[in-house]
């Protein structure tokens, strides 16, 4: 009897080395599909479906056998409930209509009532013990957690009635009443091997669980990394707006006869790098989004705009007349002007050169359209740029004027001086109005420097001071990118570097510094010695004059300050200038 029990033991444990074979296989299946939860429940399903797949066919062996030694023993009734227990299983199993978790229950339950029914019949020298065993660890395999923890509690509750039932000589007729005093034993180490068998497989499904849970987020979040680089590869990241790759692969798209006729806009910011170099790239930047903006909202359905360049723009429009996009670019105008309207300072306009072309035959080369309409843009660029950086630069010096707290009467004061220097210099009229285009702009760079260190009245932290000391290569960018300008760039960037060297932000010497820039750094200290500012009090004419004679050769060209005094002394018209000066303090 021994013999026989460990054969059934060991062919229970087959079964379940096969199951886990099967688990582990399924394992693979996540590992490589990575859907979370999804796979975890196809690895149970599928492991109930293998095994209704072999009762179904392999059922009628076992059943009908067991039905015949039943009925060979006499146990009639018996035997009519195990063959037609077959039959009905097999119904319910097929049946489409029914829930796959009811299934599942009825299908254990079946089982255990059959394992039950077994253990009661033939006892001892039956499997059913086993068989109960293997139930309980298929519960596991095939049942949530919840439902795993319900059938745990039946099939305890189960085995205390068949034991209440047994010791109360109720089975006495039966096989298992064979069992006598060894029931509680093999009951107790039944359970405590199903049960264990069970805590081993609910460890290994929230292991999978987990990693289930972990792959799916993995999943989500690289889902998520390749959506947002799908989104970068073809969005500008400024604007928004698509980028110059997406465009060139819709022209692809949309040149085809079907979506003729094609027209083209093309649109380019007036002054963006002067923006850039006055106020910073923070104002630029938002020209440009600002500009965005207004074309997107005048795109109409099934036209595409997308940021070409760092300042240009284009729209892509299928099935659009010439006529129709010449209205568009009117609208696009209208919009620019209604917005500019809302904006005080007029650096910030918004100035946008466009241009249009259409493809109207099916053999033109779309490509051939859109050179035209950048064609036409830059002819309207030429046109419109002189006057938007005239606008800009005025706006700039007006900006100039309120941030570092000098004046128009300054500004007009040294450059009448400074005329008076260069003529005394024999300087050509190109100098002389380039000096005198100097001294009305040699701070322009002050644009770009923080108003606390601009209005601060005691003396500048080091910090600050090296801040401070960034406005001659502000002006000169500033200079440089305005074709009004680029003339006195040079010496916007020298005027404050100082004869011996020791100046900035070249730390030139000597005639190496530019002659304009020299003239501008003596007149400029004079009149900032005799004008009140926020860091000092105005002094008198001949303690300016005594402080600029000190520092000839050092911070001064020893010549031009030569020069300087004597205008400054001898020349009436300068005397008048600085009497108004005074009579307006």
């Amino acid at each position: 009897m021994n013999q026989i029990i460990r054969r059934k033991i060991a062919d229970a444990m087959r079964f379940i080395k096969k199951r886990f074979e099967n688990l582990k296989l399924q394992t693979a299946i996540i590992k490589k599909n990575g859907n979370g939860f999804r796979d975890l429940n196809y690895l149970k399903n599928n492991l109930f479906y293998d095994i209704t797949f072999y009762f179904i066919f392999l059922g009628p062996i076992l059943f009908f056998y067991g039905a015949y030694l039943f009925y060979e023993e006499g146990k009639y009734v018996v035997s009519a409930i195990e063959f037609s227990l077959y039959f009905f299983s097999v119904f319910v199993l097929v049946n489409r209509k029914i829930n796959l978790r009811i299934k599942k229950l009825f299908f254990l339950l079946t089982g255990y009532f059959a394992s039950v029914l077994v253990l009661i019949v033939a006892g001892p020298m039956g499997a059913g013990m086993v068989c109960v065993t293997a139930v309980l660890v298929l519960s596991g395999s095939l049942l949530e957690k919840k439902w795993v923890l319900k059938f745990m509690v039946f099939n305890l509750f189960a085995f205390f009635v068949m034991t209440v039932l047994l010791a109360s000589g109720y089975f006495n007729e039966f096989a298992i009443a064979d069992y006598g005093s060894r029931w509680l034993i093999i009951a107790i180490s039944s359970q405590v091997l199903g049960i264990g068998l069970l805590y081993i497989i609910q460890m290994i499904y929230d292991g999978l669980e987990k990693q289930s849970m972990i792959i799916a987020r993995s999943k989500e979040k690289l889902e998520a990394s390749e959506q947002k680089y799908r989104y970068l590869s073809y969005h500008d990241h400024l604007t928004g707006l698509y980028n110059r790759l997406f465009w060139e692969e819709e022209q692809k798209r949309i040149d085809k006869g079907d979506q003729l006729p094609i027209s083209v806009i093309v649109g380019d910011i007036n002054g963006i790098k002067l923006m850039n170099d006055a106020f910073g790239h923070e104002a630029g930047d938002r020209i440009i989004m600002e500009t965005a903006q207004i074309m997107k909202n005048c795109c109409h359905d099934g036209e595409l705009i997308a940021r070409t360049g760092g300042d240009e723009f284009s729209i892509l429009m299928p099935k659009t007349l010439h006529e129709t996009a010449l209205k568009r670019m009117e609208e696009i105008k209208q919009s620019i002007i209604l917005h500019n309207r809302r904006i005080l300072n007029e650096a910030f306009h918004i100035n946008v050169a466009l241009g249009s072309g259409t493809k109207e035959e099916p053999h033109g080369d779309l490509k051939e359209t859109i050179k035209k309409a950048e064609l036409y843009m830059n002819q309207r660029k030429l046109l419109e740029q002189r006057s938007s950086h005239s606008a800009i630069i005025s706006s700039i010096k007006a900006t100039m004027y309120e941030k570092s707290h000098e004046t128009e009467e300054h500004s007009e004061r040294l450059a009448a001086v400074s005329r008076m220097v260069g003529e005394a210099l024999h300087l050509t009229q190109i100098e002389l109005d380039n000096l005198e285009l100097l001294a009305t702009l040699h701070d322009i760079g002050k644009v770009g420097i923080d108003d606390r260190i601009l209005a601060k009245p005691g003396k500048l932290t080091d910090e600050e001071w090296i801040e401070m000391k960034k406005h001659p290569q502000i002006g000169y960018r500033i200079a440089v990118a305005s074709p009004e300008l680029v003339s006195i760039s040079e010496y916007i960037l020298s005027h404050h570097e100082h004869w011996d060297g020791s100046g900035y932000p070249k730390g030139l010497a000597g005639e190496g510094i530019p002659l304009l820039s020299r003239i501008i750094a003596v007149a400029d200290a004079y009149d900032a010695m005799t004008e009140n500012r926020v860091y000092q009090k105005a002094t008198d004419r001949e303690s300016a004059l005594a402080e600029i004679k000190r520092n000839a050769g050092s911070q001064f060209d020893p010549a031009i300050v030569e020069l300087f005094v004597k205008i400054m002394k001898e020349t009436q018209a300068v005397a008048l200038l600085y009497e108004n000066k005074n009579a307006i303090k």
